[in-house]
């Protein structure tokens, strides 16, 4: 980890000295001039990833024939003398021999890093290059393609609204000039990852052809908001059947590495099986974790890993409980857990939260691990989530910089100002303890389908992350609810790349590309932050709790349409399309516009005809009449099938989500 971790921090310093803005002392020149092309675009003849140089060329010649017309040609840097009498200017991909004797040199700086500079009648647009793969795999080293985006983005305002063609915002001009630049950019960041969700739910759509596109355009609007990972940070839970197979291998010869629940028994919750938390203060258990490590450790993953399965804490032995130190908002009572316990806790999670706050508990576990690693390697990192009933800061425990904490804490729906103010103090909390913190909520994880907005909250709390030691994103997940919540996916994304522009200007970019209509889109789309902010934890409590007792599949964030119309009333709904047919009203005569303006109808329409489906399926289990069931279903499933090319919504998610519920053989 010496390498990688160690380079990566001194790099962030050297990077606050290297990157600039433009340099009004160096030279520009037109690209294109009243509609035509005066520069032509050459690629580096020996390249790192030659994929990415050409890669990166498409983009550049797509988006400027796109803004002007103008078709700029191009060539290899051999290939440049036999024509470049004809054009004025060059713009230089990659390491050619040109950018090398102007100074322009990315070989030596860090991964994905770039350097933009002008220079007489030559644009450089050169970065750090790795691998072999396209720039889709997001493993692959592309800075010159994020030397291009720059560009783009900065001459000439483009923008990636969502994606597929009608996402684009890309302004008419008749003229394109290189600009002034001198900036060398190297990423804060050493992973931008946003999980994408793909691979369940494919029968949804009509052929393999329409997801393979959807999910090629998926991944170049990722690649064009630079989500990277470099430095992979891939560290799943490490005890599960997945990973470690603890249980498998040890369940039996050492039943002191698990948690001894409430019944005195050392094994999975029956609640939970496989969900099973570990006895973390158990020293035989590090030595374990340790010797695994040791054998498995790889250049590309070298951090211990001690992330817990996706489940509470759950150790009540005496040496576990001597370790934590309880908030004072703690309510803690052993008794009460017992009890719960006894009563077979449906989920196999409500018990623990008599436990209190173990995050003393876990981070003193780090530490323990990382002292049994550094006997192997003194600079040992240890990585873990803060999640579950682990979530808050420690109230004592001091960390370290060698040790890595993906912060989940409660960011996720409801999405309010309660949720930010726990997730500024969790933040600044761990931050102050010493450790290193990777960004890692589930804010897009929370109302399928339905128009939800949270781009303010969402985005000045990450902007807050990164003025606070921030190291990395992983964002769990995106699931594509384009037209219905378009505005705080292009939020979430845009500030991950640590724009200076507040909040409302980012979304300000996103407005404008629906042109007269823009104030009206607004309006609309704060509608729906309204009815966003309403929802509080405690609501949402309520309803959990009321649909548990009715439903033996119970509710959770990813089946919210089972409750979505607790929140999505018909008088919400209504209010909702009144003020999307005043954007239609005002976008009329600008082609663009009205069809940016249909796409937002396609995805509130969805959310009608999901609402209704619901409503019917909820008939159907209590009559047994499946026939107005079966009907709404086929309603929502032609109008999904009528817009599955116009990528209004991920057809996966919503029908792999909505197959946990609905049971359409049942009404075949």
């Amino acid at each position: 980890m010496k390498e990688s971790f160690g380079h990566f921090q001194s790099t962030l310093l050297v990077a606050i000295g290297l990157m600039a803005i433009a340099d009004n002392r160096a030279s520009a020149f037109d690209i294109v001039k009243d509609g035509r092309p005066t520069a032509v675009i050459v690629l580096a003849e020996t390249a790192e990833n030659p994929k990415v140089i050409e890669y990166a060329a498409n983009e550049l010649q797509y988006h400027i024939e796109k803004a002007t017309g103008a078709t700029l040609p191009m060539a290899k840097e051999s290939e440049l003398a036999a024509i470049e009498r004809r054009y004025a200017g060059s713009i230089y991909l990659g390491s050619c021999q040109a950018a090398r004797n102007s100074g322009v040199d990315a070989s030596k700086l860090p991964k994905n890093s770039f350097v933009i500079k002008t220079s007489a009648s030559s644009l450089f647009l050169a970065g750090k290059d790795g691998g072999t793969d396209t720039p889709r795999n997001d493993h692959v080293d592309m800075g010159t393609l994020f030397a291009v985006y720059e560009f783009l983005e900065k001459q000439l305002a483009v923008r990636w609204l969502w994606p597929g063609k009608l996402g684009e915002f890309i302004p008419r001009r008749e003229d394109v000039r290189s600009g002034h630049w001198d900036l060398t950019e190297i990423p804060k960041l050493m992973q931008r990852s946003w999980r994408l969700q793909f691979g369940l739910g494919a029968e949804a759509w009509s052929s393999e052809s329409r997801l393979y596109n959807y999910t090629v355009d998926v991944y170049r609007w990722a690649r064009r908001h630079r989500f990277i990972r470099s430095y992979t940070l891939d560290y799943g839970e490490a005890f599960n059947q997945h990973n470690g197979d603890y249980w498998n291998r040890f369940g039996k010869t050492h039943p002191e590495y698990f948690n001894r629940l409430p019944d005195g028994k050392r094994q999975p919750d029956p609640a939970r099986a496989y969900h099973f938390s570990m006895c973390v203060s158990e020293p035989g258990l590090w030595k374990q974790m340790v010797a695994d490590w040791k054998k498995n450790r790889t250049k590309r993953l070298p951090w211990l890993n001690c992330n817990p399965n996706d489940t509470p804490g759950k150790c009540v032995c005496e040496r576990c409980l001597s370790w934590d130190v309880h908030r004072p908002d703690d309510n803690v009572s052993l008794k009460a857990a017992r009890k719960a316990f006894l009563a077979e806790d449906s989920n196999g999670e409500s018990w623990a939260r008599h436990l209190g706050s173990l995050s003393d508990r876990y981070t003193k576990y780090l530490l323990a691990v990382q002292n049994e690693a550094r006997k192997v390697d003194p600079d040992a990192t240890v990585t873990m989530y803060a999640y579950s009933n682990y979530t808050r800061p420690p109230m004592e425990t001091q960390l370290n910089d060698h040790v890595v904490v993906s912060i989940a804490s409660y960011l996720s729906f409801p999405y309010n100002a309660e949720t930010s103010r726990e997730f500024r103090a969790d933040w600044s909390g761990w931050a102050s303890a010493g450790a290193r913190l990777i960004l890692r909520p589930n804010i897009t994880y929370g109302t399928h389908n339905m128009p939800t907005h949270y781009a303010r909250r969402a985005g000045e709390d990450i902007q807050y992350a990164f003025d606070r030691g921030i190291l990395a994103t992983d964002l769990d997940s995106l699931t594509g609810m384009w037209a219905a919540q378009g505005p705080s996916l292009y939020v979430v994304a845009r500030t991950q790349l640590r724009t200076d522009k507040p909040v409302d200007a980012i979304l300000d970019e996103y407005y404008e590309a629906f042109g007269p209509a823009a104030s009206a889109v607004k309006d609309y789309f704060e509608h729906w932050e309204r009815v966003t902010e309403r929802v509080t934890r405690e609501k949402w409590r309520q309803v959990v709790d009321q649909y548990n007792t009715q439903d033996p599949d119970g509710l959770n964030f990813r089946t919210f349409y089972k409750a979505a119309q607790e929140f999505y009333t018909p008088e919400v709904m209504t209010r909702g399309e009144e003020l999307l047919n005043t954007a239609a009203q005002k976008a009329k005569g600008d082609t663009l516009a009205e069809e940016r303006v249909a796409f937002l109808k396609m995805g509130l329409r969805d959310a009608l005809l999901t609402l209704e489906a619901q409503e019917a399926y909820e008939h159907y289990t209590a009559t047994e009449d499946k026939e107005p069931f079966a009907a709404a279903l086929q309603r929502l499933d032609n109008h999904r099938k009528s817009i599955e090319a116009d990528y209004a919504l991920n057809l996966s998610y919503v029908r792999f989500q909505e197959d946990a519920t609905w049971d359409r053989d049942a009404i075949k």
